[in-house]
């Protein structure tokens, strides 16, 4: 009986999602807010194991920028990536790649291990 519950739990450990990485990331807010549109949908396969989709058409705002890139957040949905928890996510974008995002609450940055190229379309700066 006391293999069977060591077994059982050495599933539950290796059925949990890893956290989230990330690392402290102070947020240079912009003078001016720009816009964009994402021109087409966006897949993203997270590091912890987790895939999420941004469709096209979704309106980003520009949030500032960090040493990593310039953080993009969505304006009429919320974003999020997943590990042990849960987080709200805005993009972080350079050279037109998604190399990670920026998660607010934590003020860190999440950086992914492939970068993924992100098509956005200006809008009129408000």
């Amino acid at each position: 009986m006391t293999r069977i519950a060591c077994a059982f739990a050495c599933f539950l450990l290796a059925a949990c999602a890893p956290e989230v990485v990330r690392r402290d990331s102070a947020l240079m807010l912009p003078s001016t807010v720009a816009y964009y549109t994402v021109a087409s949908p966006l897949s993203v396969r997270l590091d912890s194991g987790y895939s999420r989709t941004l469709a096209a058409g979704v309106r980003l705002a520009d949030a500032g920028m960090i040493p990593e890139g310039r953080v993009l957040k969505p304006v009429s949905t919320v974003f999020t990536v997943e590990g042990t928890h849960q987080h709200e996510a805005y993009l972080v974008e350079r050279s037109g790649r998604l190399v990670g995002f920026y998660l607010p609450v934590e003020r860190a940055f999440s950086p992914l291990s492939e970068s993924v190229p992100i098509q956005l379309q200006g809008e009129s700066q408000k």
